[in-house]
């Protein structure tokens, strides 16, 4: 989320805020607190969103691949953004990896709480559980 999305959804939430409380849109004042209290939202989410939501959940092995895959991406993000248009390469093998890439990423995105949260036996027991069907994939031929 960048700046001008967390700013948006602050004052979203502040307008509401301001709803619920029984204040109406409308009156003179209505404006500057809803900003005000944007603001302080913002402000708060800054001072404490690194804590809240961690960008690494976990440190994982470095790989180079995962590294060069990822700036490109980020270019072509960015370019998305600014632009609404990218030029994506042309060829299948790199568009495969962009999208195997980008469904990582998504995982990982979701994932990030239960990391956060589960046990150190929770997790134990999920490895056991994909390092069986891994086994078993390999038994009915699935691949090696």
């Amino acid at each position: 989320m960048n700046n001008n999305e967390q700013m948006r959804l602050c004052l979203m939430l502040a307008f509401q805020s301001l709803i619920s409380q029984g204040e109406t849109a409308k009156s003179k004042d209505a404006d500057q607190k809803i900003i005000v209290l944007a603001k302080l939202m913002n402000e708060f989410c800054d001072l404490h969103l690194k804590q809240t939501f961690p960008e690494k959940t976990i440190e994982l092995a470095e790989d180079k691949w995962a590294t060069k895959i990822d700036a490109t991406l980020n270019m072509h993000i960015e370019e998305l953004q600014k632009r609404e248009q990218t030029q994506l390469p042309e060829d299948r093998e790199t568009l495969i990896q962009f999208y195997d890439r980008l469904q990582q990423r998504k995982v990982r995105r979701k994932q990030w709480v239960f990391y956060a949260e589960a046990s150190t036996g929770q997790l134990a027991d999920l490895v056991l559980k994909y390092l069986d069907e891994e086994i078993e994939d390999r038994k009915t031929g699935g691949y090696q």
